[in-house]
């Protein structure tokens, strides 16, 4: 339908710009009354950008240029902003537009009704949250004043009938306990909230609703543990005809390390509750954590910059959250993202803006002026302090989260909202490259090495995609004999240049990407390959592979080795995983199931590099393990070094007594090999007896030490 005709009908209310080029943009609307307050039009209905009489669309042609010279479809709104003149007050949006079909458009819309409306809807979050944040601080006060009370009065009976009164009379509900469960004071909130009458008193009710909402045995011991209160909302129905949101606090008053009593604390929250969801949605709030969304975070981003306001931008990551969720489950997951919006909200307070923009992305906005002398160091230590602290979910579980954080400044690193966000994204995943708990602050230097990343990184997916990677095998040998025995697969990578790519580059690189996945699904396969040629040589040889500990939490790890050991028609004996010490510590629970199916399948297990990480006896003791690998850097100086010597001997007199193998790895010298000879070590692999060669060589070596 013709735009003129949507304007005459009252159905919309906007200017339309068709832009021809940089300098020639035509207005295919100049009849529009209030137009000319915005822009600038000749006799041929032609905008003239050096005189707009609207400062802020001014500003926005530098953004709509941008887009404008770009080769995709895209769409840049403005925002709402309001133009003032003496006969009227205009609110208003524009729009850069590049379609599909390669024209580009200039929409400047008069969105009165629209503002009404955001206005309206804004007002109604802002009252929510605050409603909300309202009530978690009167928990937060009320919960102090009480600790502190009951920490001078062991016996409630003690306190003056004031404060007895204060607390019958409050609109919260207040329930206090002794240690073992009795109720000592309660309030008329609580006997309405909790549906208590003269058989069920609020002492058997708390019982209930930690019962009905399946809370387990262990959690209100391990917050007197950790001697921390929770907070949290739920949602209760004892019958059929009462459901409640509420607002809890459960708190455990300590004196030193003894429990003397529980406070209880709930609020009625059902009213925020049926309102939030659209209302917050609509406002640009997120649902979940009640902080702001995406949307609304660029708006507010793109307004600073426009209003060249110094500032620095901060996006915090949440590490490995999905085996967060998959191990504690989705609705833990969620209650573990509130706790991280509230902790950021209650850290940062009214001297920042933040928002989640991703599932378990969250971004902050702080101006240079609200620091207070603190250097951006010292406020991310503190920030990082603050939001590592362990997260106890309701249903007793416990997660140590990690996370990493990417800082960009404006104007100092980049002068528009696009580009800011771009280079606060390039500080996160260099921080993530390094490992957790890790900020970094942008800088070109940083700019290179991940456009070098990204680079490799694409290469090395193409590598994997068209078979591109070697598959080279070192022989492990017997030492008392000197045959092989065994072999470990290591992988190479040569480009089609010609250029070799180290493991310690790509194989990193692999783990820190989604690659790991596709990497570890071609070395299974690639394995069993090599297998296969092996015995066409009559060569019955058990080969070892690596897995990394990503791949150890993939749930479809287990049925990419069955697959292939089916398709290669190959016993799982003839096959080995080596896992490092890492891997333990990080998914205990998960590795013991993993490896009691691998030995299931007549898989053997490595553990690879001992000594160099979380060396546990635990594991060693409860899992299905048949050899240690002794690191190379306990062999390299074994000839002189008494230390190494002193730790060697105490891993083999280990193994020994737990009927488990070793190999030693690295050795080099006559003088390595016959120290370890002398110390009953059973196996050794290192440059003495080969460096790692290609399948074809390899098999040629076996076969002559056959």
């Amino acid at each position: 339908m013709d735009i003129h005709l949507l304007n005459a009908l009252g159905i919309t209310n906007c200017a339309l710009f068709r832009c021809n080029s940089e300098s020639d943009i035509e207005c295919l609307t100049p009849e529009l009354p209030w137009l000319a307050n915005v822009v600038s039009i000749d006799e041929n209905n032609k905008l003239q950008k050096k005189h707009i009489p609207s400062i802020f669309l001014d500003d926005f042609f530098l953004d709509a240029d941008e887009v404008w010279k770009g080769e995709t479809s895209f769409t840049l709104s403005s925002g709402f902003w309001t133009e003032h003149n003496e006969s009227q007050v205009l609110r208003l949006e524009a729009l850069a537009i590049n379609s599909e079909s390669g024209s580009r458009y200039l929409v400047v819309k008069n969105v009165e009704e629209q503002f009404d409306e955001k206005r309206k809807t804004l007002q109604a979050a802002r009252e929510l949250l605050l409603s909300h944040h309202e009530i978690v601080g009167q928990h937060e006060y009320i919960r102090h004043k009480l600790n502190g009370v009951l920490r001078k009065n062991t016996r409630l009976q003690k306190l003056v009938p004031p404060i007895q009164q204060a607390i019958h009379n409050l609109e919260t509900g207040v329930v206090i306990l002794d240690d073992k469960g009795g109720l000592i004071l309660d309030n008329k909130a609580s006997h309405r909230l909790l549906l208590c009458n003269s058989t069920t008193p609020s002492s058997i009710r708390v019982n209930e609703l930690l019962t009905d909402i399946d809370a387990p045995a262990t959690f209100l011991p391990a917050l007197v543990q950790r001697k921390a209160p929770w907070q949290g909302e739920l949602y209760w129905q004892p019958v059929d005809d009462y459901g409640v949101w509420l607002q809890v606090t459960i708190h455990p008053v300590l004196q030193g390390d003894e429990l003397t009593h529980w406070v209880y604390l709930l609020t009625d929250i059902t009213h925020i509750h049926n309102k939030e969801e659209s209302v917050l949605t609509a406002s640009g709030m997120d649902s979940l954590t009640k902080v702001a969304n995406r949307n609304l975070f660029t708006d507010t981003v793109r307004r600073l910059v426009q209003e060249e306001i110094a500032f620095k931008l901060f996006i915090i990551d949440i590490c490995d959250f999905k085996k967060i969720n998959e191990s504690l489950s989705y609705q833990s997951g969620d209650e573990i993202l509130k706790s991280f919006a509230l902790r950021l909200q209650t850290f940062v307070g009214n001297s920042g803006f933040i928002a989640r923009i991703g599932s378990n992305e969250f971004a902050l906005v702080k101006r240079e002026d609200t620091f207070n002398e603190l250097t951006s160091a010292e406020y991310i230590e503190q920030l990082v302090n603050k939001l590592t602290q362990t997260y106890t979910v309701l249903n007793g579980s416990e997660a140590n989260l990690g996370i990493n954080i990417g800082e960009a400044n404006f104007p100092r690193h980049c002068p528009s909202t696009e580009s800011l966000l771009q280079c606060a994204d390039i500080a996160l995943q260099a921080a993530k490259y390094q490992g957790r708990n890790v900020a970094l602050t942008y800088s070109e230097a940083l700019h290179k090495q991940h456009h070098a990343i990204n680079e490799l990184e694409s290469q090395l997916r193409s590598a994997i995609e068209n078979n591109e990677l070697k598959l080279f095998l070192q022989p492990i040998v017997d030492l008392e004999t000197g045959k092989i025995v065994k072999c470990e697969a290591l992988a190479r990578w040569i480009t089609s240049e010609g250029k070799f790519i180290s493991p310690e580059v790509f194989i990193p690189l692999a783990e820190k990407s989604e690659l790991i996945f596709p990497f570890g699904e071609w070395l299974i396969n690639a394995a069993c390959d090599a297998i296969e040629a092996l015995k066409a040589s009559n060569l019955d040889i058990r080969l070892a592979i690596n897995i990394s500990g990503r791949q150890v939490s993939d749930l479809a790890l287990l049925n990419q080795i069955k697959n292939a050991l089916e398709d290669h028609q190959i016993p799982g004996s003839n096959l080995s995983i080596e896992l490092t010490e890492s891997v333990f510590v990080e998914s205990l629970d998960t590795v013991s199931v993993l490896l009691n199916e691998l030995r299931a399948m007549g898989i053997t297990v490595s553990i690879d590099d001992f000594g160099t990480g979380f060396s546990s006896l635990v594991y060693l003791k409860k899992l299905p393990i048949d050899e240690l690998k002794i690191d190379r850097s306990f062999v390299s100086e074994l000839e002189k070094n008494t230390d190494d010597q002193a730790i060697v001997q105490a891993i083999l007199g280990l193994a020994s007594n737990l009927n488990i193998k070793i190999i030693a790895e690295g050795i080099e010298t006559q003088q390595q090999q016959q120290f370890l000879q002398n110390h009953r070590c059973a196996y050794g692999q290192g440059y003495l007896y080969q460096r790692p060669v290609a399948i074809p060589e390899f098999i040629t070596l076996a076969q002559k030490l056959k």
